[in-house]
């Protein structure tokens, strides 16, 4: 077929498809071919160009183009691409599709189709009363495809007349006002199962400046399911205060997210500012990954939870930057792993996420201004069975002794704001792998919870025997004189010496110390603590090992005997505690 101004088509910028009633693409644009990688040898369907399917799409855009409504636009990834595709009526029979390449500021606004795909809760988008999107969350938890659902009326997924009657009349007045209200709505799967939604709905504008309709929810069935079995467990208490905190914690999280996505668009013309929100978004939302998990122990599906397995070591590695997110600023985490390499135990990652960020949330309400989270790990066994045995030790405000016993009883809490089934389902979950979790403290000093884990498998480091010449040590030490003679009488011994006056000076090195083996320095610098510089560079070098220098013989107490030594010291003293932690 020959096409009219062929010649000035192959010269735009944008890709132009003709598409026949039979949906055979029978015209490409040189730009097109580009896209596609286009020959036109062979014919070739549009839904199999752009969707790989084999059949016709069940909602064709095609059918729904007229002369009064001549085009249509949806956005559309190609590769590692994002266009914005453009569909003009030519003709009775004949189709017009512009394939547009998305320029930055467009890509990353529809970053936001993206996080929408991975939020863990249900958004639907409703356009005269018709689907016009969903997420891979509503998709798994109705049991329908997005192409099954799409453009079909979403009041059919409500199976009470007055239910239907009750949300229509909703959706229209937040249409009609433009406010956003609360929804509980119980929506009907493919099994013909129903589930409770709690969430919100309200509108924008879409591309055609017409109202649409945005659902979203969390799915509560298995807090409504467990309402019985929980009053069975503490009947003096109102289920209606426990589910009142969880809605209070996932709107806090929904706050979090809201406030990221602000600042994206505020600074959507800045690529490095936008990932660092998408980021902080996404680990965000891992913190609340799969609600449903969230009372697993009393469910179906911790059978399943149970028979996975999780190595301990690189999770607690993979997830340390979320949980200092998680304690903020003012705390610093630290972790202890002994001359453990990996430790295999029963549970999968969302599971243990749950678990320490449960942890790592008391230990931050109890700590006031500065303080630490310690998390130690070593083997132990009792009574021939082999346990991981996790400290978890904070230097907050203690626990008064009256207490010590309750806190693990559901519905017990202190706190304003909280359920008080937090400690109570840590300690279910723990229980039920055949583990046990054990609590010391003591007010204004802190807490130590004790947990163990039967493991299923542990490897140790297996250090090597090294030679000083073989052996780089990082000095710290603001006392100049000090600083000089120590690093003088190591290289003197052999060793390679990184040596520093503060560890502002480290940071700005990192990047020129090329191999660490040990870290020597005082525990407290002035503009760092020596803890804190240890986990700088173990992020770099994971097998650095540490000696203390202090003159504090109080913070003798707080570290393991092999890894200080108390000033003043000779160089013998210094020179057996190299040899003890490398040799």
């Amino acid at each position: 077929m020959e096409i009219r101004f062929d010649e000035i088509l192959n010269r735009l910028d944008i890709g132009v498809l003709i598409v026949d009633k039979n949906y055979y693409v029978i015209y490409a644009n040189k730009k097109a071919k580009e896209i596609f990688n286009l020959d036109l040898i062979s014919p070739i369907t549009c839904y199999s160009l752009f969707y790989q399917y084999s059949d016709p799409c069940v909602s064709c855009v095609k059918e729904y183009l007229t002369p009064e409504k001549p085009e249509a636009k949806l956005t559309l990834s190609l590769g590692k691409k994002l266009y914005l595709i453009e569909y003009r009526y030519f003709s009775e029979d004949k189709i017009m599709i512009f394939i547009r390449d998305m320029d930055e500021e467009s890509y990353y606004k529809n970053s936001y189709f993206k996080l929408l795909e991975n939020i863990p809760f249900l958004i639907i988008f409703i356009k005269k009363g018709k689907i016009k999107y969903l997420n891979s969350f509503s998709e798994k938890n109705l049991g329908y495809t997005k192409q099954e659902l799409f453009d079909k009326t979403f009041t059919e997924l409500i199976i009470s007349p007055e239910e239907r009657f009750n949300i229509e009349k909703t959706f229209n007045e937040v249409l009609a006002e433009e406010k956003e209200e609360e929804i509980l709505i119980n929506l009907v799967n493919r099994e013909g199962k129903s589930k409770t939604y709690l969430g919100k709905c309200f509108a924008i504008n879409d591309i055609d400046k017409e109202k649409i309709l945005i659902v979203s929810g969390m799915d509560v069935t298995e807090f409504l399911d467990l309402r019985q079995r929980l009053d069975n467990i503490h009947k003096t208490q109102s289920f209606g205060s426990f589910l009142r905190s969880m809605v209070h914690d996932f709107n806090n999280i929904l706050q979090q997210v809201g406030e990221y996505l602000k600042d994206i668009k505020e600074n959507i013309n800045n690529p490095q500012k936008i990932n660092k929100y998408l980021n902080l978004t996404e680990k965000t939302l891992s913190s609340w990954i799969d609600l449903n998990k969230l009372l697993l122990d009393y469910t179906k599906e911790f059978r399943e939870i149970e028979k996975k397995r999780t190595e301990i070591i690189g999770f607690m590695k993979n997830n340390l930057e979320l949980f200092q997110l998680i304690a903020g600023s003012h705390i610093f985490i630290q972790f202890d792993f002994n001359y453990l390499s990996s430790a295999w135990v029963p549970g999968d990652e969302s599971f243990w996420r749950y678990i320490f960020l449960n942890f790592i949330s008391n230990a931050k309400d109890a700590i006031e201004g500065e303080g630490t989270i310690s998390l130690i790990f070593r083997t132990k066994i009792e009574e021939g069975e082999k346990y991981l045995l996790i400290f978890i030790k904070d230097t907050g405000c203690g626990i008064p002794e009256e207490y010590i016993d309750k806190i693990f009883q559901p519905f017990f809490t202190t706190k304003e704001k909280s359920s008080g089934l937090g400690l109570f389902l840590v300690k279910s979950h723990i229980n039920n792998i055949g583990g046990k979790i054990e609590v010391e403290s003591e007010v204004a000093k802190g807490t130590v919870f004790k947990v163990y884990i039967p493991l299923v498998e542990v490897k140790k480091v297996e250090k090597e025997r090294k030679r000083p010449e073989e052996t780089y040590i990082v000095l710290v030490e603001d006392e100049e004189e000090i600083r000089k003679n120590l690093k003088e009488i190591l290289e003197r011994e052999g060793y390679k010496v990184y040596a520093f006056f503060s560890g502002k000076e480290v940071k700005e090195n990192l990047e020129k110390i090329e191999r660490a083996d040990l870290l020597i320095s005082d525990l407290h610098l002035p503009d760092i603590k020596g803890g804190e510089l240890y986990q700088i560079l173990k992020q770099k070098f994971p097998n650095i090992d540490v000696i203390f220098l202090t003159g504090d013989i109080f913070g003798l107490a707080e570290l393991p005997s092999n890894r200080v030594i108390l000033k003043p010291f000779s160089i013998n003293d210094l020179f057996l505690k190299i040899k003890e932690l490398l040799q």
